[in-house]
């Protein structure tokens, strides 16, 4: 027993002078905090100090920071009782917009501390920024002038005459800029209007009849190269908006009488001039109401229709057309079914 207690006392002391001998890396602060960083002025550079407080030398393995916008430089070894100094970059132009927080490690050799943690903060400070991601103006009607404002701030000093507003390549979307009463910023005021053209053929027409999307990508270029990009979004939708926008009957048998509603809405007071259909079908209004004002639509006409299947061919594929005192153009309701046959 004693000679295994003198063993074992060997080892512990053996095992504590080895742990006496490592190398341990100790940095000098553990956060870099960049502040506000200008994008224009290109890479900007923080330091952080390590130390070895070790009796052995000390290899830095891997420094893993995980993004392409920061970049460390420095020794890959350091002695005992020995500093050095790291570098940390950072590269504004591909930061992202808010502010950020990474975590860096060093990865060493050493028992001791064979990961060190780093924390790097910044803001970025675009060379300018809009007010907006979207320019969306919803819901417009066709024919109608509409206005959206979107003011852009332009961080440094810079002659209005230098700011260049590219021309879209949609005729009806146009927009011009004027100085804001915030200093070094300005007004991009964007207006569309989307003309209304009638067309000979029938699927034209009926799809200007019905919401259709409009998007565009407007640019502002400056003259040391950078631009801004803003996207532009709306919606056509026609005066009168049938709901749902087309009528599907599915497979009727013989011995049925089907029936399907369907209602014009409108931002302003309309009636119907005139509806046609083929003979087969009976198109009645049911009702006509005036809803509250915080409807977008408020003035709605439903209709029902009947098919009388005695009259009617096989297959449906017919268009309701419905002329209102809303728009020259007239309201096409596509009609789909299926008149099963009686079994032999």
């Amino acid at each position: 027993m004693p000679a295994v207690l003198i063993s074992v006392l060997v080892i512990v002391i053996i095992i504590n002078n080895q742990q006496d001998t490592y190398g341990e890396l100790v940095l000098s602060h553990q956060e870099l905090d960049f502040d506000t960083v200008p994008e224009w002025k290109g890479k900007v550079t923080g330091e952080i100090t390590a130390k070895n407080i070790g009796k052995q030398p000390i290899h830095i393995t891997r420094i893993q920071v995980g993004y392409s916008f920061i970049d460390i430089e420095g020794p890959t070894l350091i002695q005992p009782e020995s500093e050095e100094v790291f570098k940390i970059h950072l590269i504004p132009p591909v930061l992202p917009p808010d502010q950020i927080t990474v975590t860096a490690i060093f990865f060493t050799d050493s028992p001791q501390t064979p990961q060190i943690y780093f924390t790097i903060k910044a803001v970025v400070q675009r060379f300018a920024a809009l007010s907006a991601s979207v320019c969306d103006f919803g819901n417009i009607e066709p024919a109608t002038d509409f206005e959206k404002s979107v003011r852009m701030c332009v961080n440094a000093p810079m002659d209005q005459s230098e700011i260049h507003l590219m021309p879209s390549v949609y005729p009806m979307l146009s927009w011009v800029m004027e100085p804001d009463v915030i200093p070094n910023c300005y007004v991009l005021k964007i207006n569309l209007n989307i003309p209304f053209k009638e067309s000979e053929n029938e699927v034209e027409s009926n799809q200007l009849s019905h919401p259709t999307p409009f998007s565009a990508l407007l640019t502002v270029a400056f003259p040391n190269g950078r631009t801004l990009t803003l996207p532009v979004i709306a919606r056509v939708v026609p005066p009168v908006l049938a709901y749902p926008e087309s009528l599907s009957f599915g497979i009727v048998s013989k011995d049925k009488t089907p029936s399907l509603e369907f209602t014009l809405s409108a931002k302003n007071p309309f009636t119907i001039v005139n509806i046609n259909a083929p003979t087969y079908m009976q198109i009645v209004v049911t009702s006509v109401s005036d809803e509250s004002e915080e409807s977008e639509r408020p003035y709605k006409s439903m209709f029902s229709v009947t098919l009388d299947l005695s009259d009617s061919p096989p297959l449906l594929r017919e268009v309701i057309i419905v002329t209102t005192t809303a728009a020259s153009a007239p309201v096409r309701i596509p009609v789909y079914g299926y008149i099963k046959k009686d079994l032999p």
